[in-house]
């Protein structure tokens, strides 16, 4: 079991829990993590998917992408447990349940 955290955006402190892979949108019909609040988050933006330490995101053609590390990411990047990324102005990172 994972958690989706909100580290800093009109959602700060959010949580949602899954089990190995979760949307991030502004739409709630399309995405399981909705973050309607911050109008730079697309309406399926961002996609998910945990494997052991390794998180695998992948941008959904979102207009104002995903960013790891101060730099754009252009489809998929990994990421390690616990480390933060930004979609939209929103900042996440993924951590165990």
């Amino acid at each position: 079991m994972y958690l989706l955290e909100v580290l800093s955006g009109p959602l700060d402190g959010k949580t949602w829990s899954f089990e190995r892979e979760i949307t991030i949108g502004r739409d709630d019909k399309v995405a399981e993590a909705c973050i309607a609040l911050d109008r730079y988050v697309s309406r399926k933006h961002a996609h998910v998917r945990a494997d052991g330490e390794t998180i695998l995101l992948t941008d959904l053609k979102s207009r104002n992408g995903i960013r790891l590390d101060g730099k754009s990411v252009e489809r998929d990047a990994q990421v390690d447990v616990g480390a933060p990324f930004v979609v939209g102005r929103t900042t996440l990172r993924v951590t165990r349940a």
